[in-house]
């Protein structure tokens, strides 16, 4: 069974400066058959003051435009398709003479719902700015610079900036689409995890791609799969939510803890959980505003839920030999010290400071066999669990 579901907070910055949630996060799964998860982060700086309205009507218009794509388009044209990523056309191409690689009906087909939703989006923040007056906060916050713009209907699409991030499953192909940061993380049988959307080098530390830029319709990435294949979930996170994880592997680990809960917990408490933690990571993490929407198929996740334990064993068990391996050398290190025959001030420090990092490390080795025995105890009841249920079926 597919399910889905979304969740925005406001940032722990936002608070603090009375601005609003910029984020806006959509998901459904539809009597039609589709299943879509939409994320839209509107952008942070003080040109952007409208970019929280930016960021929901771009969710809106491709709600509409996806829905009349999947509701036009040959689906003949997914059919048989294996996963294919494709990658934002380099400004540096388009405005070059080398050719652009000649493209498929495919993907005619989605550059021309990228230009609808552009296009759309335009039309709805040009009727907002044109009906909606200066608020009273926008008059005492914002720059006068940007407000004259504003008055003028110049540069409206920066005013209300933001990013797209989007996922659609039909009973017979998947896509997503991207334009601007955040992450979309997939899960599947094998690999395990992955990031089904390529990724923009231009999107990097606080710069990112955007729908209110000028070549916007050769920035989105997207990929697609038609050939019966389906995760077993998508997860799509605003910037807010990787940047408090930094690694990936970590954010990785936070939606595995979230696939866990949904199985063995079920929706409600999971629900509840992310609603209470997001705010609170947003306040120790980046201080962002926050967006999670995910589409996943609970049946899927039931049958695989040992992989994602034994993914999460093994990740521990790296930190484990590599947690030994620092341990060795910290301790060939602190022999080297001692065994000096001439043991002066900075090699006493030195010591000193490799005793701790030593004391340091074991605490963290403890810690990790304690979570590693955990895992262990949570797999083998797993196993027994789903050993039952077929039992139980035959």
């Amino acid at each position: 069974m597919i399910e889905c579901y979304n969740f925005s907070c406001q940032g722990e910055s936002h608070k603090s400066s009375n601005k609003p949630c910029q984020d806006f996060s959509y998901s459904a799964v539809t009597d039609s058959g589709m299943s879509i998860a939409i994320v839209c982060d509107g952008h942070g700086g003080d040109r952007y003051f409208r970019s929280d309205i930016g960021a929901k009507y771009a969710a809106e218009v491709t709600l509409e435009a996806v829905r009349q794509f999947v509701a036009s388009i040959d689906q003949g044209l997914f059919e048989g398709n294996p996963y294919t990523a494709e990658e934002a056309i380099a400004l540096e191409k388009t405005l070059s003479e080398e050719p652009i690689k000649k493209q498929k009906p495919i993907d005619i087909a989605f550059r021309q719902l990228f230009s609808s939703i552009i296009f759309q989006w335009n039309n709805r923040i040009v009727e907002h700015a044109t009906n909606t007056p200066i608020s009273s906060w926008e008059a005492e916050n914002v720059d006068s610079i940007y407000l004259e713009d504003l008055k003028q209907g110049i540069k409206l699409e920066k005013i209300y900036g933001c990013t797209l991030m989007v996922y659609v499953q039909m009973p017979t192909y998947w896509f997503a689409f991207h334009l601007g940061d955040g992450k979309c993380i997939s899960f599947q049988e094998k690999p395990l995890w992955m990031e089904p959307i390529p990724w923009d080098d231009r999107c990097f530390l606080n710069k990112t791609t955007s729908i209110c830029d000028s070549e916007a319709i050769n920035e989105f990435r997207y990929c697609y799969q038609g050939d019966g294949h389906f995760p077993m979930a998508v997860f799509l996170g605003s910037d807010g939510l990787d940047d408090s994880f930094g690694e990936i592997e970590n954010l990785t680990n936070f939606y595995i803890q979230v696939v866990k809960m949904l199985v063995n917990e079920g929706r409600e408490p999971t629900i509840k959980s992310i609603e209470e933690e997001l705010p609170q990571l947003s306040a120790i993490g980046s201080k962002d505003d926050m967006s999670i929407a995910f589409i996943y198929n609970i049946d899927a996740l039931q049958v695989h839920i040992s992989d994602f334990i034994q993914y999460q064993i093994n990740l521990v068990t790296d930190n484990i030999h590599a947690t030994d391996s620092r341990i060795e050398k910290l301790t060939q290190k602190l022999h080297l010290v001692e065994v000096t025959e001439t043991y002066s001030e900075k090699d006493k420090i030195e010591a000193d400071y490799a005793r701790q990092d030593i004391e340091r490390a074991k605490e963290g080795r403890t810690k990790l066999l304690l979570k590693h025995d955990a895992l262990m105890q949570q797999l083998s009841l797993s196993i027994s669990k789903n050993l039952c249920e077929n039992g139980e079926a035959k």
